[in-house]
Order: C-alpha cells, then structure tokens, then sequence
C-alpha cells in the first residue's frame, strides 16, 4: 500500500506542480556550463515529491518538521539563490532535529558525528542530482534496500513510500527530463534518506551500523571526492563543477549508458549492507571491498582531477 499510495501521489503531483511551474515560469534556464540541458525545464518537482511521502509524515512529527524545513529550504535557494553560509546553518538546525529524536546527546561525541554526517549527506544528495533520472534512480534504490534492513513499521512503510514516490517523479525525469526536482527534491530526499540511517543508530554497535551506510555510499564517495578534487586544485567546495563520477561517464558513454551503469554501481554498493549484516568480521569484511572498488572508480575516472 505505501508504495502504490506514494507511486501514484508522486506522479500526481509531479504532473501538477510542474504545470504550474511551467505556467509561473519557475524554470532552470540553460547556462552551457553547471547547466547543460538544451532548453528551459521547469523546476517544482520536489513539491510533487513532497506530496507522494506527506501521507507517510504525520505518524512522526520530527520528521515531519524535518522534511518540511528542508522543503522550504531547497524551495527558497531554487528561487532566490540562498547564500552557502545561511544554507549551511539550516543544515545543522534540521540535523540537530533528527539527531536530538532519534539518537539524543547522551553520548556528546556520537552525536556530533551524525549531526555532520546529516549535514554531509544532504550536499552529497544535492551534488547527485546533475544529470538526468539520477538523483531519483540512486534514492529508488537505496529506499528498497532500507526497507529490508530498518526496523519499525513507520519506517518501512516510509522507504517503501519513498521507493514509489521516487519512480513517480522518474516517470517525468528520466532522460530526457520533462521536470527537475531542484534543490527542493535533492534536499528532500537527503532528509528522508538521514532519517532511514539516523533512526536505527541510537545504540552504538559496529555490526549494525554499517550496513546502513552502504547505501548510501555512492553518495559519499562523489561527495568526498568532489571535496577533495577542489581542494586540490584550488577551488571553492562551495563552487560546482561538471567532473562528478556521472559527468566523467556521460561525457563517454552518453546519459542514458551512464545511468544505467551508476544505478549498477550504486546496487553493488548497497549490496554489501546485507554482507555486513551479522557479525564484525563480515562487517569489516565489507568495507574492505567496498573500500577497494571506491579505489579502483577513482583511479579509473580520475575523481580526483578536472577533466
């Protein structure tokens, strides 16, 4: 029912919102450079996203609060450009929100780190969502591999829910797009997406927190080597680029070869959360593998280098 239900809302309001996106001309104009797209697309599918999960919030009103907040955030910068450093804030005061639910301040130290993970998490998703069906494809998938490892009825009932909105929206974004999600969307999902993560972590315990890292990995991989690129060679981590993992594949095998092969890479990814499942070692086991493969796609794309 969750999926169905949030499947069905999602392209209803995808649909709508971007008729009315298109009517108010709130539309992302080609720049040639951060914005390759040919012609003008209309922005707002984020509100259509929101409308496939709302059902599935009020059960909890953190994250209700939480999603909203981000909402109106990602919303606001996609109108009138929001400076980094006031974005940046609002990060941290959503972050705080979900760590003070669902993990505490007991342990001052552990709280901090998933308060920066959030923080981390939410550009990693924003960074994602620069080529067409991506953004929306990698949280599809991640949202049925959460489903079989949180625990929690609302919970799964939320990443089914989250699964099925997010198809909604790939109905009207895979290549070519018909609608963007813009900052609204990314910003959304990222919370939806930390919630999954951040709720199942209260008690400290390798063996079950690493499987909920995974899938969430592919984000975190581009979001570090993105970090690290500009760093590098001197640029601004606030300043975009068109070097993320996916501009290095289109840029080879065209739009639609490279999603299909990220949404490849993203599945193995998420596939070792069930291989960490269980015990340390395998745990360990895991992250050996998943460390090497991130090595291997940073060596063979050259992650770390402008093109």
């Amino acid at each position: 029912m969750p999926f169905f239900l949030g499947f069905l809302l999602g392209v209803l309001g995808v649909w709508f919102f971007g008729r009315l996106a298109k009517k108010l001309n709130i539309v992302d104009k080609p720049d040639g450079l951060l914005k390759p797209h040919g012609r003008e697309i209309p922005y707002l599918g984020g509100l259509g996203i929101f409308a496939g999960v709302l059902p599935f919030l009020w059960s909890d009103t953190a994250v209700l609060l939480t999603s909203s907040l981000a909402l109106t955030l990602g919303l606001l910068d996609d109108l009138f450009s929001l400076s980094p450093f006031f974005r940046l804030m609002m990060e941290f005061g959503i972050s705080l929100i979900l760590v003070w639910k669902f993990v505490g301040f007991y342990s001052i130290w552990y709280s901090i780190l998933w308060v920066l993970f959030v923080v981390i998490l939410v550009n990693a998703v924003n960074m994602m969502d620069g080529m067409d069906g991506l953004c929306g494809s990698l949280v599809a998938i991640s949202s049925l591999f959460f489903f079989f490892l949180v625990k929690g009825s609302f919970f799964q009932d939320l990443s089914l829910a989250l699964l099925g909105t997010s198809l909604g929206y790939l109905v009207f974004n895979f290549p070519p797009a018909r609608i963007f999600m813009g900052d609204a969307g990314s910003y959304l999902f990222a919370v939806l997406l930390s919630t999954m993560a951040v709720s199942q972590s209260r008690v400290v315990s390798f063996s079950s927190l690493v499987p909920l890292v995974f899938p969430l990995w592919t984000f975190l991989l581009d979001f570090s080597a993105s970090v690290i690129r500009r760093f590098k060679n001197k640029k601004s981590i606030f300043s975009g680029d068109r070097d993320h993992m996916y501009d290095k594949l289109s840029r080879r095998l065209g739009v639609r070869r490279s999603l299909f092969i990220m949404c490849l890479i993203h599945s193995l990814f998420c596939g070792f959360s069930f291989g960490a499942m269980g015990n340390t070692f395998t745990g360990v086991l895991s992250l050996a593998v998943a460390g090497i493969f991130s090595y291997l796609l940073i060596k063979s794309l050259k992650l770390f280098d402008y093109d």
